[in-house]
């Protein structure tokens, strides 16, 4: 499926083809990617590159040196969770293709999700659910004969295979609208949702008469930051097309002029089938559950990418570990359209919360860089993104303190709770949850240079160790 026929790069092109270069062997060579660099999305000269869903895969970096015949190998794990493993995870997880629910790349994600729960000694099954999608064949942007990079806003509305052409007015400066395809602005905000604030500028533009909206994302990566969705928000009114910062003053200057765009969002709406992946390890009386979503906007690197990965290393830890309980592993589709597929698990397969000694959710951004902002555009740093949350019930703050020391925002809180672990604390579950919205977050530019093993690597000892610790003072003899 395609969801742009802007033929510029959507992310960080230059890094990305570093990655390319490198061998098949993801252990080898990985110092070099931890050292600040500048993003290409910063830079003012961008190289070609396909679009948004058309991203090239990326295997493990080697760094190649004609002064060095020898390889430089990453230091064996110093916890029971190998940081590179995490990675050579989450590079497989980005490989898989564009992440939304019930599409190509996500049913490919329950496979190798299946695959890797068994491999690592799980009794396997799938749990399909039935979901309502946008099925996009192409989305396209165009004005006076510059392409620009669009996304539909969700649940989208088709223009059907021709496009709307009509010029464009900036009704945020109060233009009249009528007729034309209307500029709209969305401010920024880290949770990436529909908000009441995005219905009434759309319905507002609509009223007045717009046929089309294109809404310019706010953000300081340029890029166009896709919104989830839940089931209570209607289809818009009429097409919406999402349209990163960085193309702003092309629109803007655009409206002056009176120029005309072509804006096409052609797809189907269907009934299609999404599915869950449940892994189970049966032992002692004791049991865990733990849960990642695996679905997404875009190839989400950075915002699944950590789940995910530490998600499997932990599978095949727990089969490993000295341990007798019992543990349910669950990766759930439908999370960008409200959280349908954990959902669906919490409602038809989870066992009583009396019958769990406790459930660990990997949500979004579990380990991130963080970037700062510079004149040329965002700059990583050798530094944990801090703006993650470790929320749990009550009876776990202190249990978690020592566990998580040292890493950077992981101090326990019990409010405010987000994301897919407001449903599980909701049904009475011992529960906590990682999550957080990091720089690149909802972003076609989210690539697996926004992680790395030397930042996944202390979360996974301290999930483990979480475990043992909960598992001594709440087990059942």
């Amino acid at each position: 499926m395609n969801d742009s026929s802007d033929d510029r790069d959507p992310g960080t092109t230059s890094r990305r083809e570093m990655l390319l270069k490198g061998s098949a062997a993801l252990a080898v060579g990985l110092a070099e990617l931890f050292f600040p660099l500048h993003s290409a999305a910063s830079t003012k000269k961008r190289k070609k590159s396909a679009p948004l869903n058309k991203q090239k895969n990326v295997r493990g970096k080697t760094t190649r040196s004609k002064k060095k015949k020898e390889i430089e190998r990453d230091p064996p794990p110093s916890g029971p969770i190998s940081g590179a493993a995490v990675y050579s995870n989450i590079i497989a997880y980005y490989n898989l293709g564009e992440h939304r629910t019930a599409g190509e790349g996500d049913l490919s994600t329950s496979e190798w999700m299946f695959r890797q729960l068994k491999a690592a000694g799980m009794k396997t099954e799938f749990q399909p659910f039935i979901v309502r999608q946008f099925l996009t064949k192409l989305s396209s942007l165009e004005i006076e004969r510059r392409k620009l990079r669009v996304f539909p806003l969700w649940p989208p509305l088709s223009t059907g295979p021709t496009p709307i052409r009509a010029r464009v007015a900036n009704f945020e400066a109060g233009r009249p609208v009528k007729g034309s395809i209307a500029i709209v602005k969305f401010p920024f905000d880290p949770r990436a949702a529909i908000s009441p604030l995005h219905i009434e500028k759309v319905s507002s533009a609509a009223k007045a008469g717009a046929i089309a909206v294109l809404a310019v994302t706010e953000g300081s990566t340029g890029e166009i930051i896709a919104l989830n969705t839940n089931p209570s928000v209607k289809r818009w009114p009429i097409p919406v097309g999402l349209v990163g910062p960085r193309d702003e003053a092309a629109l803007i200057t655009s409206a002056s002029t009176g120029a005309q765009a072509s804006l096409l969002i052609d797809g189907r709406e269907e009934s299609v089938q999404a599915k869950n992946v449940i892994g189970r390890l049966d032992r002692g009386r004791n049991l865990f559950i733990v849960s990642t979503p695996q679905s997404g906007w875009f190839r989400c690197a950075g915002e699944r990418g950590p789940g995910i990965g530490l998600f499997v290393e932990l599978a095949k830890w727990a089969r490993k570990s000295a341990s007798d309980s019992s543990f349910l592993f669950v990766s759930t589709s439908g999370h960008e359209l409200g959280g349908i597929g954990v959902e669906k698990f919490i409602k038809q397969l989870a066992p009583r919360p009396d019958r769990v000694t406790c459930w660990i959710h990997l949500g979004a951004g579990i380990a991130t860089y963080e970037w700062e902002d510079t004149e040329r555009g965002p700059h990583r740093l050798h530094e944990t993104d801090s703006r993650r949350r470790l929320m749990c019930r009550k009876e776990l703050v202190e249990l978690l303190r020592e566990p998580f020391s040292g890493l950077a925002g992981l101090t326990p809180v019990v409010e405010p709770a987000v994301g897919d672990y407001q449903p599980i604390a909701a049904a009475g579950y011992r529960v906590f949850a990682i999550a957080a919205a990091s720089k690149f977050h909802h972003t076609p530019a989210d690539s697996p240079e926004m992680t790395g093993p030397d930042i996944l690597e202390p979360v996974g000892t301290a999930l483990v160790n979480s475990i043992e610790a909960i598992e001594a003072k709440f087990g059942k003899n």
